[in-house]
């Protein structure tokens, strides 16, 4: 039972560590040390690969069917969190073929800068729901349990 409980709450702890190492912690640290340009896709990868992982679990079947339902749950957290990315990206992409129409040189610069502080935004705005709602499975698992 104990074995069940935790294999329950794995996918939920992955995503969990997912969203908050990879899309809260190294986000703010690039933007904090203007380091936009390496670790931010390198976060974007990393959580990437994290999701391509949990698609994979999900698509396995598990012993119980509390586990397989337990991490299609997370899969389909993980392809709102996928939007999000995809709309950020696509802002992003906006944001750079616009800085590299515009002439001036010190314009290109700060509306670099101000696209990728608003490119974040929508995973930001996805990120905090995905944790509550993870974090409220997760206590409902150790209380069925």
């Amino acid at each position: 039972m104990k074995f069940e409980k935790s294999r329950a709450l794995t996918p939920h702890q992955l995503l969990i560590f997912n969203l908050l190492v990879f899309n809260i912690f190294f986000p703010l640290m690039s933007l904090l040390n203007n380091l936009e340009k390496t670790l931010l896709p390198a976060s974007l990868a990393v959580s990437l690969t994290v999701i391509i992982f949990i698609g994979i679990r999900a698509k396995n079947s598990h012993k119980t069917l509390q586990i397989n339902a337990q991490w299609n749950i997370v899969w389909r957290r993980c392809k709102v969190l996928l939007i999000a990315y995809a709309i950020s990206v696509t802002i992003e992409i906006l944001g750079t073929i616009m800085a590299a129409i515009n002439p001036d040189p010190k314009m290109t610069g700060i509306m670099m800068i101000a696209f990728s502080r608003i490119a974040i935004i929508p995973t930001m705005a996805v990120v905090t729901p995905l944790l509550i709602m993870s974090t409220m499975a997760m206590t409902k698992i150790r209380r069925t349990f």
